[in-house]
């Protein structure tokens, strides 16, 4: 599944995870269709086929009607596009969940609108309570409310209450926008939002193809004038062969809920040997994949390097924007700063997940902070390390037994 080579271990799959050989051989076949989607010749009609057959495949995995998704070259353009609408539809005033990713908290700073921004709590978890205070105070005078709520944090994995923000949206007759970009395959999408915004390399389809699904009733304006493409909503060529890809992989769907179990084992060994340890959203709903965590004393960006170095491709909490080198942005809206004040590290496992890659990142981390292993390194070989598309029952006797 992966071109990575197998003296690596790749444990950053919130940034992107492998792609499935089926996207690839979905991507190809549809490359090779030389019609345009919107031309009325047969080749043409052959390029639309593809185009409406993968968006009746988001459309499911989004749980929405597939007629109501607008695909987008990210999840970035997405997000951009539900704020714009709502701007243009009036909205002075924003309210966005200080855990939302950057995409809509620089898109409000960018088109020049008030905003404000939701706190959270200590564990990552946007204060509904709040909200409904503002809400229920809500100056009319500031146009419709517009609330921006991520469905699960891309750093902590963090999975908000979106059901409740988005009932208390609608019963302020407002407008909410879910980015379900990190949580699309992770979580059950029965939330039904004004604008739901997802992208296709987090689960295993290609990079540069999101989506986004406009409801009936929500306002909207495109974000890009052009040759009226996706019912006069996107206007630009279609990238048949990325959306071909994005199709299929919706119908392959993924599962992480083994990844659990090697996520409590990787947390339990980390603590036995570094006991200052701080590990954001521990004590909050978290995607299964998802490990946040510092240590007050060590530099995430030298611990990511280092790791590298080992073998092990992980990210940092570092946030670009802010240019300070090892703030989070979601540690900062937690309000935990102090306990990070070097960063912190992100492990996020995939699809494909063995607890063969748990110990090749322990044992990285062991000689790395030259700290003592809490168990006993298990024979290696070829075998064991290969990276293979089912999904083993893990052993937690291996690692954690002690």
């Amino acid at each position: 599944m992966s071109s990575l080579s197998q003296s690596r271990t790749y444990l950053d799959h919130n940034a992107t995870t492998f792609t499935w050989p089926e996207v690839i051989e979905a991507v190809t076949k549809a490359m090779a269709v030389d019609g345009n989607p919107t031309a009325q010749h047969v080749d043409g009609r052959a390029a639309n086929g593809i185009v409406s057959k993968a968006r009746e495949a988001v459309g499911l995995a989004m749980g929405v009607c597939a007629q109501d998704v607008m695909f987008t070259g990210s999840g970035t353009e997405a997000d951009n596009t539900a704020i714009w609408s709502a701007i243009q539809a009036g909205c002075k005033h924003l309210l966005i969940s200080s855990m939302d990713h950057p995409a809509t908290i620089l898109a409000a700073e960018n088109y020049g609108v008030s905003f404000e921004l939701i706190p959270a709590d200590r564990e990552g978890r946007t204060d509904i309570n709040w909200l409904a205070k503002k809400l229920d105070s809500w100056d009319k005078s500031l146009g419709r409310p517009f609330v921006s709520i991520v469905a699960a944090n891309s750093e902590t994995g963090v999975i908000q209450d979106v059901e409740t923000a988005t009932e208390l949206v609608r019963n302020a007759s407002g407008l909410i926008l879910v980015d379900a970009v990190q949580a699309l395959g992770k979580i059950s999408m029965t939330f039904m939002p004004d604008y739901l915004a997802v992208s296709a390399h987090k689960i295993g389809g290609p990079k540069g193809v999101g989506a986004l699904y406009v409801a009936p009733d929500a306002p909207f304006t495109p974000l890009l004038s052009g040759g009226g493409q996706e019912r006069r909503r996107r206007s630009g060529t279609h990238n048949v062969g990325g959306i071909a890809g994005f199709g299929a992989a919706c119908s392959m769907g993924i599962n992480l809920e083994h990844t659990r179990e090697l996520r409590a084992i990787l947390e339990a060994e980390l603590k036995k040997m570094e006991p200052e340890l701080v590990i954001f959203g521990e004590g909050a709903d978290r995607l299964p994949n998802t490990s946040f965590f510092a240590i007050p004393d060590a530099s995430s960006m030298t611990l990511m390097m280092a790791l590298d170095l080992e073998g092990i491709s992980v990210s940092t909490g570092t946030a670009c924007s802010s240019g300070k080198v090892g703030e989070s942005r979601s540690i900062k809206a937690m309000g935990r700063l102090d306990e990070a004040p070097k960063g912190a590290i992100r492990v996020s496992f995939g699809d494909n997940a063995i607890l063969n890659e748990v110990e090749d990142f322990l044992l990285a981390w062991s000689k790395i902070r030259r700290k003592p292993l809490p168990f006993t390194p298990s024979p290696r070989g070829i075998a064991d390390i290969e990276v293979e598309k089912s999904r083993p029952k893990t052993d937690a006797t291996k690692i954690g037994a002690t």
